[in-house]
């Protein structure tokens, strides 16, 4: 501790001779107390004495030098500042010099450039361009040395305008005493809060200078409105994207529930996740094959438009009657024709049962009171054949962009000539299913 305290004091010494007299001494730190004792601590008392050497110049000496120094005449001319006004006023935009009697002398060239049209050679009163809004005193100039180690805030005026603008500039800044010229500098910046708001007040992002925070703070707050702009963005694409993976989930359930209504269930699962669909050998199926008694008649004597409109309400009614899971609607060549309905039973598993031709069977009686229903473009009843047929068959998946689920075999053909000889009106039944 006596080696800190030592230092100390000599620090001391050395600031204060230099602040008091302008002069630097010595300072050693020495043990001999005999001959050059420089200061002794007494640490009983906790006190220091202390003598200093000689100076290397007469002490009244420099005193006198110092002072001739501080009262020596000022130069006047602006080629021996050791910046030039232009320097000056592009380093601080902002500042405003006026003297004693409140009359500017020199203008940044920020405020130059805002205040050029209003200023007048012999108008320069501070008070007609500037509005003193903090602190609340009169502006007078031994008012403004009172606080000049405060905060002041002024509003810009353009020439003799009593309303305020609403893109008035304001300047927040501090006053510095000119003791030398007995004048006032003003150092402000503009009190905004937005390039765009920095823009309204007719000013620029180049008008601050580099070394004022306020250029950092506008970067700062752009760069929070373009993150927030994102942020919002992103919550809108969010929600979007939400709705979007709910309006795909719905249609993804309709695509299911389309191929779950063509295909086989098993079959409509493995073309839903992208697999191969092997053939298989069924045995026991039972299918049936339909044709509209006279459709070739009826397709040379009305119009295109009235025929679709025909079969489109028929089939229609025959696929709300074919929605039992165990029945399938089986798309055939004949299908270009345009009027075979084909619907087999027992495609769901390796075997069909006795259910499966009742089911069958019972879609064919509901085809034929369909039919009562349903009249001609030219105002007939129709007319169906149907004939059904059980018998083993081969299933598979023709085609790759628009597969078809087909059934090949001999029994396929029987059940097709099962409806070739059957009656209008009536169904036809091999004796396989009648079993």
């Amino acid at each position: 501790m006596r080696d800190e305290w030592e230092g100390f004091v000599a620090g001391v010494v050395k600031s204060a001779t230099k602040v008091l007299f302008d002069i630097i001494v010595t300072v050693e730190v020495t043990k001999d107390y005999n001959n050059k004792i420089l200061f002794q601590v007494d640490f009983n008392v906790n006190h220091a004495v202390f003598k200093s050497r000689k100076s290397p110049q007469n002490l009244v000496e420099t005193s006198l030098a110092t002072l001739q120094y501080m009262n020596r005449n000022q130069s006047t001319s602006p080629t021996d500042l050791k910046i030039s006004v232009p320097a000056l006023c592009s380093a601080f935009p902002f500042l405003v010099i006026f003297d004693g009697s409140l009359q500017i002398q020199q203008l940044g060239s920020s405020l130059a450039r805002l205040l050029g049209p209003f200023l007048s050679a012999q108008e320069k009163d501070f008070s007609k361009y500037f509005e003193l809004l903090d602190p609340k005193v009169q502006l007078t100039f031994p008012s403004i040395l009172g606080r000049k180690n405060g905060s002041f805030l002024l509003r810009v005026k353009f020439g003799n305008e009593d309303s305020v603008s609403p893109d008035a500039v304001e300047l927040r800044g501090q006053m510095i005493h000119l003791p030398e010229s007995n004048c006032t500098l003003f150092l402000g910046s503009p009190r905004v809060e937005s390039i765009d708001e920095l823009q309204g007040s007719a000013l620029f992002l180049s008008d601050i200078p580099l070394h004022d925070v306020t250029r950092s703070l506008f970067l700062l707050s752009e760069q929070a409105v373009v993150q927030d702009g994102l942020k919002k963005s992103m919550e809108q694409l969010k929600i979007e994207l939400q709705k979007a993976q709910r309006e795909l989930a719905l249609e993804k359930c309709k695509t299911e529930d389309l191929l779950e209504s063509i295909f086989p269930h098993d079959v409509a699962k493995k073309l839903i996740h992208r697999k191969t669909v092997p053939a298989r050998f069924i045995e026991d199926v039972t299918i049936l094959f339909s044709d509209i008694v006279g459709f070739t008649s009826i397709c040379g004597k009305c119009a295109p438009m009235d025929v679709v409109n025909m079969l489109e309400s028929l089939f229609t009614e025959f696929d709300r009657k074919c929605e039992q899971p165990e029945l399938n609607k089986i798309t055939t060549d004949r299908e270009t024709i345009g009027d075979a309905y084909v619907v087999a039973g027992g495609l769901q598993k390796d075997c069909g049962t006795a259910d499966d031709a009742v089911n069958v069977s019972i879609m064919a009686l509901r085809m034929i009171d369909v039919t009562e229903n349903v009249l001609s473009p030219e105002g007939l009843l129709l007319r169906m054949r149907i004939g059904l047929h059980t018998g083993s068959v081969l299933s598979g998946v023709i085609g790759a962009k628009m597969p078809r689920y087909c059934l090949f075999g001999n029994n396929v053909t029987v059940a097709n000539k099962m409806e070739s000889d059957s009656e209008p009106g009536k169904i036809n039944i091999s004796s396989t299913t009648y079993r």
